[in-house]
């Protein structure tokens, strides 16, 4: 399966960074409409969370840099949307540098 990685570090504390990152990905309307089967979970404990849809699997992390931290996201896509890989980065780095400002 073809991975899209986007990852970006923050100011913002670890868990301010969590919280700000599991509101989009719960609320955004943008990712509901691709696909409407769509859902979240998180572990706050461990800073990650969860999303599965029709035609993706996501995994994040929030690593706590001290002085900061970093968001990643991996996107596994099926062969069939490999094409859409440039997109999806492309979507979700916007996505990741709107919630965390």
């Amino acid at each position: 399966m073809p991975k899209v990685v986007v990852s970006r570090k923050t100011s913002n504390p670890a868990k301010d960074s969590f919280d700000k990152i599991c509101k989009m990905l719960e609320t955004d309307k943008e990712l509901r409409k691709l696909d409407p089967k769509y859902a979240c979970t998180f572990n706050e404990a461990s800073l990650s969370g969860s999303a599965k849809g029709s035609q993706f699997k996501a995994d994040m992390k929030i690593k706590d840099l001290g002085d900061g931290a970093e968001v990643e996201i991996v996107v596994d896509l099926p062969f069939h949307l490999a094409l859409a890989k440039g997109m999806v980065e492309k979507t979700l780095k916007k996505k990741i540098e709107e919630a965390l400002s």
